[in-house]
């Protein structure tokens, strides 16, 4: 292509255009770049800075600790925080370039106009800057803007041909697939690949050889399917991979498989609910081995590779591999053949802290008989490799994941290994050690460790004072704000209170007794709202605890008026009720016999208008009250 003049519009008096070579660096490697920070402020005010590309550590071939520790300053640089120099930026380029801004009846291409006190240049990286500027912002609109500067470079173009300033290349419309990666649009991994094609079409074709993709654009198009978990996205995240393979392995030297891109279709598996995810993601993971084996460096497995892996195993749950493993036992396997390769010297297959992690969730996910034990196994281990000075150090979440194995566990002793590995946070944390800092969901899920033990006969009361520590612990002194209850914390005390075991009439009144209470918490609190859960498990507490009587009755009426209220009365409530019965109190209050096998939908709206079931009603609701 005939290499295209840029323009610099002269911010002095005078109205002057200065033709520059455009692009001097344009034929760098992508990977080079990935060190530049971006500076807003100083973009195009020299000739060199103007004039070099710009590249964000997105485009890194194969992410390492150390590439990972360069995306961290990357995200971190106050000058990418700056949107509103930004949204200026774009919009003075968006100006300058409209052809309505031209001289009326002229095709004139936009060097040939001068402008005033803008200080300026219209030329390729000025547009690439930009665009890189949207992708990395996180703003809501910034594939929208990312999408309209590569449009209007694309209309310069066509318009101006050869005299044109800008001629987008494979750095802008890779770019723009970055942009749509990291959109919440729910089409934006179809419109990255879109984007992929006509990229491939134009380079082909002769009609733009510039935007030719590479190893970088592919990357980005993986990444566009894997993170956007719609349906079918592993399967085209593979099918570009492969695509990658196929134009490695046919000669193209701009296109290499590397680390990074079958770590996004590793991911996109592994996050999938797909029957055979983790198969599939196995599959992926010893094609590359197989790569890196046959003499491409690039395609060298890491630690992240390893710990997607790890993860897809855990996801499956109890499925097995061809040899009959199960799914938590093969993601421990995995973690050991990392160790091994670690002690052998690679040192970018160093296990991490998410490595362990990711195994303690297999095991907290398993049904296994001994996965609570052998979680807790891994968690030791973690304990003692960090004594030796590894840098492998148990968090917050390790223990939790543990504790949560241990509730779920169905053994005998289960609650007494929650509260010990509860305890032992704490004197940790105490101890100074900020990085296993209980939290509320540690408290919660030992209380619910007591509410799931068929062994204790007091588990109201500990799950009781559990939630009280809580509240102490938050009431003297706010900034404890990671031990504030909620009604997450207040459903669990509940659901102990549910499920204390009948037949000791003290512990059952003790039980109404502290449940009655911990409503009024909640509405003298700043904790959070009664949920259906909160009122469907009072009345499994009124049924489990309290006889068949008119003062059951009586109560049952308000709970009821109070969640209708509130928009609360979800399935379970309604479940609950049909329960307790009787016929007659059912029907006054709902409307329908109780034979009638009815939901939440078939009640007035405003019953149940605040009701979230499950993680898609969930996500919706949250959209909804975020808009």
């Amino acid at each position: 292509m005939t290499r295209i003049q840029s323009m610099t519009i002269d911010p002095g008096a005078g109205l002057s255009v200065t033709p520059q070579d455009s692009d001097e660096e344009d034929d760098n490697d992508e990977e080079q770049q990935g060190d530049h920070q971006l500076d807003l402020h100083h973009v195009n005010n020299d000739d060199r800075d103007g004039s070099k590309p710009f590249m964000t550590s997105s485009y890194l071939a194969a992410v390492s600790p150390k590439d990972h520790q360069r995306r961290k300053k990357r995200k971190n640089n106050k000058a990418m925080k700056d949107i509103s120099f930004l949204r200026k930026r774009t919009s003075t380029l968006l100006a300058l370039t409209e052809p309505e801004s031209y001289l009326s009846g002229q095709q004139e291409a936009p060097h040939q106009q001068a402008h005033l006190s803008r200080g300026m240049k219209i030329n390729l990286n000025t547009f690439n800057f930009l665009i890189d500027g949207w992708a990395f912002s996180g703003e809501s609109d910034a594939c929208d803007k990312a999408m309209i500067l590569l449009e209007r470079m694309e209309e310069m173009y066509y318009r101006y041909g050869e005299d044109s300033p800008v001629c987008p290349d494979v750095r802008s419309y890779t770019k723009v697939i970055n942009a749509l990666s990291r959109s919440k649009h729910r089409d934006s991994a179809n419109l990255a690949e879109q984007l992929l094609y006509k990229m491939e079409a134009m380079a082909e074709s002769g009609e733009n050889p510039s935007a030719k993709p590479n190893t970088f654009t592919y990357t980005a198009a993986i990444e566009a399917q894997s993170y956007s978990g719609i349906k079918g996205s592993p399967e085209k995240a593979e099918e570009l991979l492969e695509k990658m393979i196929q134009k490695y392995q046919s000669g193209d030297p701009d296109v290499v498989p590397n680390a990074r891109c079958f770590n996004a279709a590793i991911s996109s598996y592994a996050k999938s609910a797909l029957p055979g995810a983790a198969q599939h993601a196995e599959y992926l993971f010893e094609r590359m081995d197989g790569l890196y084996m046959s003499g491409v460096e690039e395609a060298k497995p890491n630690s992240f590779n390893y710990n997607s892996l790890i993860t897809a195993w855990a996801n499956c749950r109890d499925q097995e591999d061809e040899n009959g493993v199960c799914s938590a036992r093969k993601a421990q396997e995995i973690l050991e053949r990392m160790e091994q390769c670690y002690a052998a010297g690679d040192e970018s297959c160093k296990p991490t802290t998410v490595s362990y992690n990711a195994v303690i969730d297999a095991y907290a996910k398993s049904k296994q008989e001994e996965a609570a034990e052998r979680a807790e196994q891994v968690l030791r281990r973690m304990g003692a490799l960090y004594k030796e000075g590894a840098d492998i150090q148990p968090n917050t979440r390790s223990f939790n994941t543990v504790i949560n194995a241990w509730a779920k566990s169905g053994r005998a002793d289960a609650a007494e290994k929650a509260q010990d590995l509860l305890d032992f946070m704490t004197n940790l944390y105490e101890d100074g050690n900020a990085a296993v800092r209980p939290d509320a969901h540690s408290f919660c899920t030992v209380i619910n460790a007591f509410a799931r033990s068929n062994q204790l006969t007091d588990k109201a009361e500990r799950a009781n004072n559990l939630f009280r520590s809580m509240m102490d612990a938050y009431e003297k002194d706010p900034k404890m704000s990671h031990l504030k209850p909620n009604v997450v914390a207040v459903n669990a005390v509940m659901n102990a209170c549910a499920y204390t075991i009948q037949g000791d009439i003290n512990e059952q009144n003790r039980a109404m007794e502290i449940a009655h209470n911990l409503l009024k918490i909640l509405e003298d609190s700043d904790y959070g709202s009664a949920d259906q859960i909160t009122y469907g498990t009072f009345l499994k507490v009124c049924a489990n605890q309290m006889p068949d009587c008119a003062t059951r009755q009586q109560i049952m009426e308000v709970i009821f008026q109070n969640s209708a209220r509130d928009g609360q009365v979800g399935n379970l409530v309604i479940q609950q009720l049909r329960a307790m019965g009787p016929p007659e109190l059912y029907y006054r209050l709902t409307g329908h016999y109780i034979e009638e096998d009815i939901r939440m939908e078939d009640l007035p709206k405003e019953w149940w208008v605040n009701v979230v079931e499950g993680r898609w009603r969930k996500r919706k609701h949250d959209d909804h009250r975020n808009n």
